[in-house]
């Protein structure tokens, strides 16, 4: 179907053929982001292709990542990352995206102020990951959501 070819195209292609990519320049995306209306199989469709592309898979719930102990939020998410490379070539699913990525207020951004919420400091640790000194290499980002439009600009 065509959204099987678009899926491999866009994310199993460029982990199976980097060596390609890389000799003919083309520089793969780093994810992609999969939105619609519920029941309409984003979560299924990620779970299909980790079965096909026989390539590693993480899966993981946006609000899963959340903790009650200061910290442990951040420490999440560099353990999924952390994960992903060793494991690499890997794909990492996330659902329901928007728990962790959702907009920013108006006037934050560093993160680094004693008062930024956790889900603030959250989603500044997985932009670090997405865009770090340390390169994400052969690791692919799916995420799923219902609201695109409460996405933080910067993912």
């Amino acid at each position: 179907s065509e959204l099987r070819l678009a899926m491999q195209q866009a994310i199993e292609w460029p982990l199976l053929h980097a060596e390609k990519f890389q000799r003919l320049g083309i520089k793969p995306p780093r994810g992609i982001l999969m939105f619609g209306p519920p029941g309409c199989s984003k979560t299924m469709i990620a779970k299909a292709l980790a079965t096909e592309s026989k390539l590693n898979f993480l899966s993981i719930k946006g609000p899963e990542l959340f903790s009650m102990w200061v910290g442990e939020s951040e420490r999440a998410v560099r353990e999924v990352f952390r994960k992903a490379r060793q494991v690499a070539p890997s794909i990492v699913f996330f659902d329901e995206i928007d728990a962790i990525g959702g907009e920013r207020a108006e006037g934050e951004g560093s993160g680094s102020g004693s008062g930024s919420s956790v889900k603030e400091r959250v989603l500044t640790q997985l932009l670090t990951e997405l865009d770090g000194v340390e390169a994400l290499q052969n690791v692919t980002i799916v995420a799923a959501t219902n609201r695109p439009d409460l996405i933080d600009k910067a993912l």
